[in-house]
């Protein structure tokens, strides 16, 4: 299976697992399709908990995970940066066969979310690329999905082990089980059977 008919999908995340909280279960599921992920940063900023080489090697253990995917991570506060910085940088290593991009939600509460996901528009702005964003435990209610995929058993448990490999943020609350749970269910995705999806928002299509 591939995500959105795709066979090469670029993601942007602005820490380290922001990015496979929300899609794990989709490269699991999606075995067609490769991803290629860039962090864009090493960390929170004020972040107490880890430092770059913990948080770093947390996200490479992950990927190892999964066949399809592979990533970079930035050395750099998202804050830092400026947004011509990131898209120079982000264009430097872009495949030149991605047609899907995928990003953090702007309805997010967490400030270096919303910058994350200016650089979406920014990158498509010459080619027809699809635009996605992918839902983060920040991201707000009010933010509306209208893509869903839909894990079996064995794929969400997949994702739940690569979600252990992140050592350092196991006392976060929203590492928590139920947390977890509770994130990847849908009450109208349950109405047609689907328990357990990851949640997404196709910005603009451009299909093949």
């Amino acid at each position: 299976m591939k995500f959105l008919n795709s066979d090469y999908v670029f993601c942007i995340g602005a820490h380290p697992d922001d990015v496979e909280y929300g899609m794990a279960g989709t490269f699991e599921k999606c075995w067609k399709t490769q991803f290629t992920i860039m962090v864009m940063s090493d960390g929170g900023d004020f972040d107490k908990t880890t430092t770059a080489v913990d948080r770093g090697s947390e996200n490479q253990v992950v990927w190892d995970m999964f066949d399809n995917v592979s990533g970079y991570i930035g050395t750099t506060y998202v804050k830092d940066q400026s947004e011509d910085e990131m898209i120079n940088l982000i264009e430097s290593n872009l495949h030149p066969h991605f047609d899907v991009v995928v990003t953090t939600a702007y309805e997010d509460s967490h400030f270096e979310h919303r910058i994350i996901n200016n650089l979406g528009s920014a990158l498509c702005r010459r080619s027809p690329l699809t635009l996605v964003e992918f839902r983060s435990p920040s991201t707000l209610n009010h933010w509306i999905p209208n893509h869903f995929v839909n894990l079996t058993e064995k794929q969400y448990n997949k994702k739940k082990l690569a979600l252990k490999k992140f050592k350092s943020q196991q006392d976060a609350a929203y590492f928590n089980v139920n947390t977890i749970d509770s994130f990847h269910r849908n009450f109208l995705c349950s109405k047609k059977g689907f328990d357990i999806v990851e949640s997404y928002r196709i910005v603009e299509s451009f299909q093949k």
